[in-house]
């Protein structure tokens, strides 16, 4: 994100190098948490920065309901509430797309534990 801050492309010529509307640039810009993991993803390949991390994350989050379904009720009950986030929605964001703001908020959880 301190790329962002550096570029010298005004919010539509960035917009259009990775895929978005010069307004969501805007948006993004003013409210970070609108930035989804995909949008991450771009930035990075566009500043030649390695999608190394963006990649195993989404593989990561798109197992990670596969795995709790393997689990006891109790257990991935437990392991939901420490996510704070439910299977469904898991697997509806990896449907969509990972907005940053959530996985932030995953991250701060079990920071926690």
């Amino acid at each position: 994100m301190w790329r962002l801050r550096e570029c010298s492309l005004n919010d539509e010529q960035l917009g259009i190098a990775v895929g978005l509307s010069g307004n969501a640039i805007r948006n993004r810009r003013s409210k970070p948490d609108l930035w989804k993991l995909s949008d991450v993803e771009r930035l990075a390949a566009h500043f030649t920065l390695p999608v190394t991390a963006c990649v195993q994350l989404n593989q990561a989050l798109h197992d990670l309901p596969i795995n709790l379904k393997k689990l006891s009720p109790e257990e991935r009950r437990r392991t939901e509430r420490k996510l704070l986030v439910k299977t469904a929605q898991l697997e509806s964001y990896n449907q969509s797309d990972w907005p940053v703001r959530n996985l932030l908020k995953m991250h701060q959880a079990l920071d926690k534990v």
